[in-house]
């Protein structure tokens, strides 16, 4: 098996591309999401002048800022795991250094 690190660099890891939510919970709410943004949608057609499309339009420049905040999120967590590990390895050291030494 390929290190992680070997994998990164051969691109074969997407963390942005690849994740996507597993729970049964999240499917749910994203459906239920949905069709209530098509029902929105629809009635937006309907209305004079239409807005659908100038709705559907601001609605894709909201959703063009969602990887800028994957990102960041991504970032900050591999961040805060680095600063847990340093953390235990450095608190490791010290309880080390702070033992009695065996005589």
């Amino acid at each position: 098996m390929k290190s992680i690190l070997s994998a990164l660099y051969e691109g074969k890891i997407f963390p942005a591309e690849q994740y996507s939510p597993k729970s049964e919970e999240y499917r749910k709410i994203h459906h239920e999401h949905y069709r209530h943004y098509e029902d929105f949608i629809e009635a937006l057609s309907k209305s004079t002048p239409p807005l659908d499309k100038r709705f559907i339009e601001i609605m894709d420049e909201q959703l063009d800022e969602i990887p800028y905040e994957f990102s960041e999120m991504f970032i900050d967590g591999f961040r805060l795991g680095a600063r847990i590990m340093i953390d235990i390895f450095q608190g490791d050291l010290c309880i080390r250094e702070n033992e009695p030494s065996a005589k």
